[in-house]
């Protein structure tokens, strides 16, 4: 007997096939067989297909869809030789309570002898493996109630040697919420049984609420009442998924196959019609679909033969047909015992799928699709059959089409474009178990809360607010395979126990895909970077099964709606398996990445952004109906959680306006000052409240918001990332993020509705940035933005100004408080290797011992063994998240170590000679070389990488002109074109300068001022991620220069340091073609600006000056030769002079 749990409506999900021979499989057909037969059960229940929804209607649409009906007979059920009894002396007690005393002494609750199950093992009862309760029955067990019922004193449990004590018993059950009362022979044989009757008829009426329901379906029977309506969208749809379920076993153990007629012979004891010729139609479009997917031909469909009868009596088994017996209101017996060529289809006992949840996962190995645009149409048929969506939106298909084509792939999308999808229809079209890393805990909530609202409901996640025990077994119903995929934070995978359920998924089932959503995250280079996404894809690819290529089988697919240049580059690292890198084919992004249905608006509010922003939403509220109404939603973006500027303090303040409106959200508990009692002085901080209630608070908050019980959140960048909410019509910046990214992250979470909808066209989300330029001296904003400004310069800079500085300022402290000294992060790194360093071996590196020896928490001490992962000393570490890291050592290897961080640095910058550059570093040993140079050069890149991303969109805000011009800048800089290729390859090959002039020109034109913007927006984007590319630089300088910024720190800055670069590293004849083609560019440019090229060139060139002013035209170039060659004259003049005075 084989148990199952699928629904497509709410009634029992749970039924049972008995008789089913299966011996054989057909191994041909088992992947699309498994896929569709997992896409029928993801949920109970799940929606209609197109097709039966043109049969039947739309019944999850119905306000009466949800209303349950649960199958119940008032019939006696047949149960031959399973109730056990004395044969010798013809005794049976058991059968006996169950034939005579139930039906006539139960009253109004006579019919749960139809719901009673007898002689079933403890163990099934409970769900749970226990060794002392194996082969331990019970008489009968009741589900709906959970109550057992024993009939004490039979022969057959005397006998029993090894049965368990009925106290040892009881307490157990007991302990599992489950009630036993017993009733000895004896009491039935005298009759004074009657009393533990009214204590079991006691117990039912505990739960009268849900037994009334079976009570008024026996009635329905009875009385003939069944309805057409409960027919249509109660019974139908549940005989249709139940024989869509047998067809696939049929059509997997061999009984039916497609190069042959279908033929049934049927005994139906409800009269459904046209069920078994609904359920065939539909398997078959199904199959159809998949098959072309697959094989790119159609289906040979088999054609097919129904014999039907709901009369017991004229059912005759044949050799000519299937025979089966099929029953949604009959539970299972032991009479398919006397029919063993006809398949018994009955429900279940347990109709409760929170008790018994039947669904495990079909999987094969994976499927390579081969997917062309001609699929397209074919995979819109499952988009819209799954998730009820006609048809992609932009940039899905191609991400979706290279997963299912089994390669590792990047997917870039706007926020709001529909990322999810891009993994669960892969996932769902896979025979397969999957995953998905997610790094924060609201985005799993929202994920999983959408997916069941689609009625995908074998799914779950697995996140730290679970209770322990609920953590434990959905874990192990993970690694049971129950469920299609599992939302996991990235912590998860540095814990043992957890890497070795994955390894048993690998062993039993397969695993397709892992989705690393926000994807961003996975980079240290990144705005969002999580110090738990370390090693992440390098310990997934290690669990993971190989090909024959030695490829991973579990395939990547990262998601993200932005990442920079060297986060893409990260990425495609982390992704590259054997490779030295994931290839650029394998990043799906969109051509255009604006956000029509948003507005942004950047406000200059002078420092008070308190006012200006209950000015902003008072007037968004007189003219907008905002606050007032539920029908719109808005999130205030803080840069902290404390303090003036702190999401606590704002949401707080609001309040005092907009009474129980405004909500709060942080990643981290606020804290509040505490004043001296006596003195009012103030005295520290404490957490507003407990970790504990905090974690409540987050669940309730999002929830709560998601449901429109706040019109307004005030939040930090924790909350959101990901989330969809449809009527987010506005989000405020109360200052400026820190890069373009995390703004468009942000400002992305306004809009979100499906623009595709007519209703939807002429919605706009609107999006206002509270800007405070800086008041402090120009000339310290240009020395901060600098390129060469190092780390340590920063921070002087940032204390320079202290609390007086405004938004760029702020987002400085806000990054030089978070980081240590190179000195501070140099002392530790070097003392985790003398404490705890042993070679080629795993030590166990307890957080106390680490805050002991070395005064550091457990987020410090794991950052240094990752810095040791780069220095090639650590191999792998785990955690136990309680109390120490497990970590394996590989060895202090001189060579060992240069080639890891040689390898590690050229990533980025591919022409360095690290072994060059560690001779230049005033350390001892090549050991302490290493270090300091790799964290040297981490501070100073990611600094310098986190500087530039606020310059850009600094530079942005304070040159705001309209929402159209700055969203255009937004495309600009996030565009996949052909220009961005271009940039990527003039950063990678510095000496490649013919490139460089082929970007300053359009169709041999040189650009108008409106593309010269355009390429300065797409610079920008690369400069965050390359400080020193020549190339880069050189393009920047110009660029500016022809938009009359030549004084900006990206202008002739980066300019200059391109000529000094060019004039070091390139040979004589690149040099002089280099300024010749310059040279003839600059002919395009204005006198002014002209000028200002031969002046830049002329410092390091000064001997090609004149022919630039007679090529330019410009003779007052040489005013000042000319002056110096005077000078000279007269200086050899008077020494002539003198000389000839003393003749």
């Amino acid at each position: 007997m084989k148990k199952y749990t699928s629904n497509y409506t709410y009634t029992n999900p749970n039924f049972v096939i008995q008789n089913l021979v299966t011996n054989q499989i057909n191994n041909d057909l088992l992947p699309i067989l498994f896929v569709v037969k997992n896409i029928l059960q993801r949920g109970f229940p799940t929606t209609l297909s197109k097709y039966l929804q043109s049969q039947l209607g739309e019944i999850h649409k119905l306000d009466n869809f949800e209303e349950r009906f649960l199958f119940a007979t008032n019939q006696t059920p047949n149960w031959n030789d399973t109730i056990k009894g004395d044969r010798e002396r013809n005794y049976f007690p058991a059968k006996d309570f169950f034939e005579q005393i139930i039906p006539n002494e139960f009253g109004e609750f006579s019919f749960i002898q139809s719901l009673l199950i007898p002689e079933i093992e403890i163990n099934d009862i409970t769900g749970k493996d226990d060794r002392n309760f194996i082969n331990q029955q019970v008489d009968f067990y009741l589900p709906q109630a959970k109550l057992v019922i024993e009939i004490d004193g039979q022969q057959h449990k005397l006998d029993e040697v090894t049965r368990v004590s009925d106290n040892t018993r009881d307490n157990y059950l007991l302990s599992k919420g489950i009630t036993t009362i017993r009733i000895t022979t004896r009491e039935l044989q005298n009759g004074t049984y009657t009393e533990k009757v009214e204590t079991i008829l006691r117990h039912l009426e505990r739960y009268d609420k849900l037994l009334k329901f079976y009570k008024k379906a026996c009635e329905k029977i009875v009385e003939n009442q069944m309805s057409e309506e409960e027919i249509k969208t109660k019974l139908l749809p549940t005989a249709i998924i139940r024989f869509q379920v047998l067809l696939i076993e049929l059509l997997t153990h061999k009984y039916l196959t497609f190069d042959q007629d279908w033929n049934f012979n049927i005994l139906s004891h409800e009269n459904l019609p046209d069920f078994a010729e609904l359920a065939i139609k539909d398997l078959l479009i199904w199959f159809d679909k998949l098959w072309q997917l697959k094989n790119k031909n159609e289906l040979k469909k088999p054609k097919f033969n129904i014999t039907i009868t709901n009369d017991k009596a004229k059912f005759q088994p044949t050799t000519k047909a299937l025979n089966i017996d099929f029953s949604l209101f009959k539970r299972y017996t032991d009479e398919n015992k006397i029919n063993e060529d006809v398949i018994f289809v009955r429900t279940d006992y347990f109709d409760i799928v929170k008790d018994k949840n039947y669904f495990k996962v079909s999987t094969t190995e994976p499927i390579n699709y081969k997917v062309t645009d001609e699929d397209k149409p074919i995979l819109e048929f499952f988009l819209d059959n799954i998730f009820d969506k006609p048809s992609f939106r932009e940039g899905q298909f191609p991400i979706i089409s290279n997963a299912l084509n089994r390669k590792d792939t990047i997917g870039l999308l706007p926020t709001g474009g529909g990322k999810s999808l891009c993994y669960q229809l892969p996932c769902l079209l896979q025979p397969s178990i999957n995953f998905v890393v997610c790094p924060i805990k609201s985005l799993m909530y929202d994920q999983n809360d959408n997916l069941v609202k689609t009625l995908v409901t074998n799914v779950s996640f697995i996140t730290s607010d679970l209770e322990a025990d609920e953590r434990r077994e959905i874990e192990t119903n993970f690694e049971q395979g129950q469920y299609l995929f599992v939302w996991i934070s990235p912590e998860k995978f540095q814990i043992p126990s957890f890497r070795e359920k994955i390894r048993a998924i690998v062993a039993n089932f397969s695993i397709a895909y892992a989705v690393v959503d926000e994807v961003h995250c996975l980079s240290e280079w990144g705005h969002d970077f999580r110090t738990s996404y370390l090693n992440l894809a390098k310990t997934i690819d290690k669990l993971s099964p190989k090909d024959e290529n030695k490829e991973g089988k579990i395939k990547f697919i990262g998601l993200t709606a932005t990442a920079s240049v060297n986060v893409l580059k990260d990425i495609k690292i982390e992704f590259s398996r054997q490779k030295q890198r994931l290839e650029d084919e394998n990043i799906k992004s969109l051509l255009d990445y604006s956000r029509k249905e948003l507005q942004f608006e950047v406000l200059n509010d002078n420092g008070n952004k308190n006012d200006k922003l209950k000015k902003l939403i008072n007037e968004l509220k007189d003219t907008e109906s905002f606050i007032e109404t539920t029908e719109k939603a808005g999130l205030i973006f803080t840069p902290n959680v404390n303090g003036a500027y702190g999401c606590y303090n704002v949401a707080n303040t609001l309040n005092t306006i907009y009474q129980n409106k405004v909500g709060w959200f942080s990643g981290d508990i606020p804290k509040r000052d505490i004043y001296d009692e006596r003195t009012g002085r103030k005295i520290g901080k404490k957490p507003v409240m407990s970790r504990d209630e905090f974690n409540k608070y987050k669940q309730k908050i999002q929830k709560d918001f998601k449901e429109n019980k706040y019109q307004l959140l005030v939040a930090t960048k924790a909350f959101g990332m990901g989330i969809d909410k449809q009527n987010i019509f506005y989000t405020f910046h109360y200052g400026l993020p820190s890069s373009v990214e995390a703004l468009y992250q942000e400002a992305g979470r306004a809009g979100r509705w499906d623009n595709r909808k007519e209703e939807n066209v002429n919605k706009v989300g609107k999006c206002y940035v509270l800007h405070s330029p800086e008041t402090h001296d120009q000339e310290r904003v240009d020395r901060l933005f600098h390129k060469d400004t190092s780390f340590t310069e920063m921070k002087t800079i940032s204390n320079e100004v202290g609390f007086g500085g405004r938004d760029i300022f702020k987002q400085i402290f806000l990054f030089v408080q978070g980081q240590n000294d190179i000195e501070k992060d140099f002392e530790i790194i070097l003392g985790v290797i003398r404490n705890f360093f042993k070679e080629k071996s795993q030590v166990r590196i307890f957080w106390n011992d680490a805050f002991t020896k070395l005064h550091i928490n457990s987020d410090v001490l794991q950052k240094a063994i990752y810095r040791l992962s780069l220095l090639g000393i650590v191999t792998d570490w785990t955690t136990n998240f309680i109390n120490h890291f497990e970590v394996q050592f590989n060895t202090l290897n001189e060579n060992h170590i240069i080639k890891s961080v040689s390898d590690y640095i050229t990533k980025y910058e591919p022409n360095t000679d690290i072994k060059m550059e560690l001779q230049r570093v005033q350390q001892d040993t090549v050991l302490e070389k290493a270090i300091w140079h790799l964290l040297n050069w981490t501070f100073e890149n990611i600094a310098y990488s986190r500087k530039q991303s606020l310059k850009t969109l600094s530079d942005w805000c304070s040159e705001f002109e309209d929402s159209e011009s700055f969203k255009q800048r937004i495309d600009s800089y996030f565009i996949f074109s052909e220009t961005t290729f271009v940039l990527q390859h003039i950063a990678e090959n510095p000496k490649d300068y013919e490139q460089w002039f082929e970007v300053l020109t359009t169709n041999n034109q040189f650009p108008n001022l409106t593309e010269f913007e355009k390429l300065k927006d797409s610079i920008s984007r690369f400069l965050e991620s390359y400080r020193n590319s020549v190339g880069l630089n050189f393009l920047s300088g110009f660029v500016r220069l022809a938009l009359n910024e030549y004084e900006d720190s990206d202008g002739k800055e980066r300019f200059e340091s391109a000529l000094s670069s060019i004039k070091e590293t390139f040979i004589q004849v690149q040099q002089k073609d280099f300024l010749n083609r310059l040279k003839v560019l600059g002919k395009n440019l204005t006198e002014k600006q002209k000028m200002e090229l031969s002046q830049s060139i002329s410092k390091y060139y000064p001997e090609i000056l004149e022919e630039l002013a007679e090529y330019y035209d410009l003779a007052y170039l040489l005013n000042d030769v000319y002056s110096e060659k005077l000078a000279e004259l007269k200086k050899l003049n008077r020494k002539l002079y003198e000389q000839l005075a003393k003749i």
